[in-house]
């Protein structure tokens, strides 16, 4: 395969990694639920009263330097 042994097993170990990442961060939904995903998305967002009086609150609590 022209590579060393441990170049080998750390392809192979990256290799695995990003099969295990790329399971853990995939989200399976059924098509209906795919459809209203896809339809919120399109949505305008309007936030809601707890939304605007937490982002009141962070605006007061943090400081930018």
């Amino acid at each position: 395969m022209g590579t060393t042994t441990a170049g080998f097993v750390r392809a192979a170990a990256k290799e695995k990694a990003r099969t295990l990442l790329e399971q853990e961060v995939r989200v399976g939904m059924s098509t209906r639920d795919f459809a209203q995903f896809s339809a919120a998305l399109g949505q305008t967002f309007t936030p809601n009263p707890a939304l605007k009086e937490a982002l009141k609150s962070a605006r007061r609590s943090v400081h930018r330097a």
